[in-house]
């Protein structure tokens, strides 16, 4: 699922904190980035700057109960 514009990204932080499993942002080009990790997330907060980078990737939960937590931050 990819992420919405104008989210809070400290409460999306905050939120992939409290998911059970992991959170991935994945892109097209195969990357994968753990959003438990605090570098992953400081990426991810650049990316999520640029529109053009932000559109092409998108959020992947192991723990299909996530998705749950995280539906107001993604489309």
């Amino acid at each position: 699922m990819k992420i919405k514009k104008g989210i809070d990204i400290n409460a999306f932080m905050d939120t992939i904190k409290k998911c059970q499993g992991s959170v991935y942002y994945k892109t097209v080009e195969g990357d994968q980035l753990n959003l438990k990790s605090l570098l992953s997330q400081y990426i991810l907060i650049s990316i999520i700057d640029n529109p053009d980078l932000a559109a092409n990737g998108i959020i992947d939960c192991s723990q299909e109960q996530d998705y749950g937590l995280l539906k107001e931050f993604l489309q």
